[in-house]
């Protein structure tokens, strides 16, 4: 079970700062107010305690380093779903499969349908996880 963890792990913190990307391809406005709206969101869903917003030109870095908050990948996260996106690659699957999970969303049969293993890995990681703390 903890190889599915580490799978899991692996691919979405190697990646979960794409969704940023994803999610700036798909903003009309400057980094600046895309960073507003993704933290304002955040907030919103207690994922960080109220602060100013980064500086809009933080976004870039952290996707070319690939080390993103998760407080940000989370919010940037419900902001997409907003959008209607919907995963198309193994590694955008394994991201939003981890992220329904943590930020408490329905899980309906489309989603069951779309996501696949990866919703079973995020759902077993999940599991270890909340066992590890009882």
């Amino acid at each position: 079970m903890a190889t599915n963890k580490k799978k899991l792990a692996r691919v979405v913190n190697t990646h979960r700062a794409n969704l940023i990307k994803l999610y700036s391809l798909n903003f009309e406005g400057s980094a600046t107010q895309a960073i507003e709206q993704i933290t304002t969101r955040a907030v919103e869903r207690a994922y960080e305690q109220h602060g100013p917003p980064p500086p809009g030109e933080v976004m870039k870095a952290w996707v070319i380093e690939s080390r993103a908050p998760q407080w940000v990948c989370r919010a940037t996260f419900d902001l997409l779903i907003e959008l209607d996106w919907l995963p198309n690659t193994d590694i955008e699957k394994a991201i939003a499969a981890r992220f329904l999970l943590l930020n408490d969303y329905p899980i309906s049969e489309s989603w069951k349908a779309l996501l696949g293993e990866w919703l079973e890995l995020a759902k077993q990681a999940q599991k270890e996880n909340s066992d590890e703390y009882e």
